[in-house]
């Protein structure tokens, strides 16, 4: 049972259908079934079923990241520090544990990756009927006209373009009823489940993917699992699916106007191309990768003044670093310094919890990479059957780690999940081979820390010379 509630806690992370299904909105359904999820993992536990699979090497980081990020906090706010602890790194490090506890089994954890594939063909489809729509004026309530991600509004059905076919948001105002300049509008492509697009037609969801960056993340991520059960399913009829979500993919990305997100798309493909034809594999993914290059993205001055305000953030950032080198600013503090936040994961850990803070953050992310490496590249033959998997999460991390360069994704609850998939998968390698284990050693984490050194130094020169 754990592993239903876990698959139903994943669908309401990405899916929220709490946010459109009116039903549903009374009911604290990320609570529900967190707790659920927990408490009959433990029950499972108790009762000798399954043996609880906490053996994990990232635990250690996370605790010590935990740890270190409350007291950074405290130290810097000490009003609310738990408060924003718990609804930041607190409940993403849950949903990483329930993640461990309910991929114990080599079948619950290929079930979870179906879910993330489930996941990324609503979302696909989602996207595309976005895309196809037409543009309309959305009327903002007034408890959201300061969310710059407002992801709440009424469309009347009024047409907001002109006569030239673009959008223009005069046209939702109308001269002969006074009332309509009292009101605020967005002129939007508006979508299914009550969502709309975002800045002129970029495609979005709702929740943590309310951001067009982020939504191409997640779908970027989750492809590498359509790909690597791909790989274990057979008949014809996979041909035309996969061809089908990697099309819809890359529709939906190029549609999101995300340069990062075409970023993603290429790390995936990149990693199957290299698996499957060495180096050569690169060349191949570039002549393939070409077309989302040329179509994908903004241009103009809108992209260049995205791109301007995004390094004046990373300045910022460099600066937090410099300011306060051990305990940073504290969680979800950067935004109190400057106006955007530092749309650069790495940067971001430095700035609000320190370097220590930064090290303890990439030695959890390079631990749970390291582990589906390990498992991909093992040649124990108990193994075999999990090489697929492993390797699809290889290729779902080479995205992450791309896209997260040019997002604030830290703490974000999407990245958590697919950690605790690789605690996952290292249970089920050490129940499936005993032989199987992993160190990691002092001498990494000194490599890890080297790395971050030379990232905030070259974010240094980078800033200096740009702003």
């Amino acid at each position: 049972m754990s592993a239903v509630f876990a698959i139903l806690l994943i669908l309401t992370v990405f899916i929220r259908p709490q946010e459109f299904i009116p039903a549903l909105q009374p009911l604290s359904l990320l609570n529900v079934f967190t707790v659920l999820a927990v408490l009959t993992a433990v029950f499972e536990s108790l009762s000798g079923k399954k043996k609880l699979p906490l053996r994990s090497p990232q635990l250690a980081f996370l605790a010590a990241f935990i740890a270190w990020a409350f007291l950074a906090t405290f130290i810097r706010i000490k009003v609310d520090a738990f408060e924003k602890i718990w609804k930041t790194v607190g409940f993403s490090a849950i949903f990483m544990l329930v993640t461990i506890l309910a991929g114990r089994t080599y079948k619950r954890i290929v079930a979870l990756a179906c879910v993330l594939c489930a996941v990324s063909a609503f979302l696909i489809g989602v996207g595309i009927a976005q895309a196809r729509a037409d543009f309309q004026c959305i009327e903002i309530p007034e408890a959201e006209r300061d969310d710059t991600t407002v992801a709440t509004g009424i469309p009347n059905g009024k047409s907001c373009l002109n006569r030239e076919g673009e959008p223009k948001l005069a046209a939702c105002y109308d001269e002969d009823d006074p009332t309509s300049f009292a009101k605020e509008f967005m002129c939007e492509k508006v979508g299914p489940f009550d969502t709309f697009s975002i800045g002129k037609g970029r495609v979005r969801w709702r929740g943590i993917l309310a951001d067009p960056n982020e939504l191409s993340l997640a779908i970027g991520a989750s492809l590498a699992f359509v790909l690597g059960i791909y790989g274990i399913l057979r008949g014809k009829l996979r041909h035309l699916g996969v061809l089908a979500i990697v099309g819809g993919a890359g529709y939906v990305v190029i549609q999101t106007q995300s340069r990062g997100g075409i970023l993603v798309l290429l790390a995936v493909f990149a990693v199957y191309f290299v698996r499957r034809y060495g180096l050569k594999g690169i060349a191949f993914g570039a002549v393939m990768g070409a077309p989302l290059l040329l179509l994908g993205g903004r241009e103009g001055e809108e992209a260049r003044a995205s791109t301007i305000e995004r390094t004046e953030a990373l300045y910022e950032g460099i600066n937090m670093v410099k300011e306060f080198p051990v305990f940073g600013v504290g969680v979800n503090q950067f935004t109190d310094h400057h106006i955007i936040t530092a749309h650069n994961s790495y940067l971001l850990a430095a700035s609000e919890l320190g370097f220590i803070g930064m090290v303890l953050w990439t030695s959890l992310f390079y631990v749970s990479v390291k582990i589906p490496v390990l498992v991909a590249t093992s040649r124990d033959p108990g193994l075999e059957h999990l090489r697929p998997l492993a390797f699809s999460l290889v290729a779902a991390f080479a995205a992450i780690a791309v896209g997260i360069t040019f997002l604030s994704f830290s703490y974000h609850n999407m990245l958590f999940i697919y950690l605790g998939l690789a605690g996952a998968l290292y249970g089920v390698a050490r129940e499936e081979s005993p032989r199987f284990k992993m160190k990691v050693k002092a001498k990494e984490i000194a490599l890890v820390a080297a790395a971050d050194a030379a990232l905030l130094l070259f974010l240094f020169v980078y800033t200096r010379l740009k702003v």
